[in-house]
């Protein structure tokens, strides 16, 4: 499945994720994975930038993402995975991602 490019994350920690992007309403296979909601964005000097929106995890990311209603609400257009079989080390992930960002629907 081909994403939109890599998006690196780093947590309190200091350590870097890569994860990848896709659009929000991209249908995936299952697997488990931390997955970050973002607004993607292209600049005026053609970089593209991503507004944090939301950090979580997934232990079957073929099924439908809870709140994306409220998703909208901050623009959200991209979904970012990085796969992850082993539930203690994507709940570590995740909650090294939360608490270096303040994410607006993660509040």
């Amino acid at each position: 499945m081909d994403g939109l490019g890599n998006v690196r994350i780093k947590g309190v920690s200091g350590k870097e994720y890569k994860f990848r992007a896709y659009p929000l309403e991209t249908k995936f296979s299952h697997f488990g994975a931390v997955y970050f909601i973002t607004s993607r964005n292209h600049q005026i000097n053609g970089k593209i930038s991503h507004s944090r929106i939301y950090c979580g995890m997934a232990n079957d990311m073929s099924l439908q993402i809870d709140n994306t209603s409220s998703f909208k609400d901050y623009d959200a257009n991209c979904i970012c995975i990085l796969p992850q079989d082993d539930t203690d080390v994507r709940i570590a992930i995740e909650n090294d991602i939360r608490k270096n960002y303040t994410l607006l629907c993660n509040i």
